[in-house]
């Protein structure tokens, strides 16, 4: 048994080994080409001026919206509620017929109240899309448009965690960052 698992450790470490081997050399090369840089797009979410504009619209607009649903959907929760409660009081003393027909009135009133919730958060993802959409298209487009004036055939995100380590010197957040406060951000 201990024989076994000597014998499987060898055999990945030799894998491990020989994948290593034959990663080095492309990865050596595209390194020397400079094609591989890298981004963190956390700070890029946080610095942005586009976005801070954006993120602060949304909240207002999220914040007007949960008003709005929350004094639509008000009324059917109480009425569940009340409906529920009622039942639980009462249900020892229905027959099994109307105890099944209760219980299925209340599950109606639940899928309809959680079918309205739906249509809410629906609202909320179209002004979240249609205000923060937009902002991330053009610092999606700063992104390509670095890449390609640079012949870099990679762009990675450290805050994706594909990169556990990296040169600093082929970070190129800040030359996102400054290209974005260079231009209008409601271009």
């Amino acid at each position: 048994m201990k024989g076994d698992t000597t014998m499987k450790f060898l055999i990945r470490s030799t894998l491990a080994v020989l994948a290593l081997a034959l990663m080095a050399p492309s990865a050596a090369m595209a390194q020397q080409q400079g094609s591989i840089v890298f981004l963190d797009s956390e700070r890029l979410r946080q610095e942005a001026p586009s976005l801070q504009a954006a993120r602060q619209q949304l909240e207002q607009e999220l914040a007007q919206l949960e008003a709005q649903a929350d004094s639509a959907l008000a009324p059917l929760q109480a009425q569940l509620q009340a409906a529920a409660q009622e039942f639980q009081q009462q249900q020892g003393m229905m027959t099994a017929e109307r105890r099944q027909e209760r219980q299925q009135a209340l599950g109606q009133m639940q899928q309809q109240l959680q079918q309205q919730g739906a249509q809410w958060e629906q609202r909320a993802a179209a002004i979240q899309s249609r205000i923060l959409g937009p902002a991330l298209d053009r610092i999606n487009r700063v992104i390509d448009e670095i890449r390609a004036e640079n012949s870099y055939q990679y762009v990675l995100d450290v805050a994706a965690g594909g990169v556990v380590a990296a040169d600093p010197a082929l970070d190129i957040t800040g030359e996102v960052l400054t290209r974005l406060q260079a231009t209008n951000p409601g271009s």
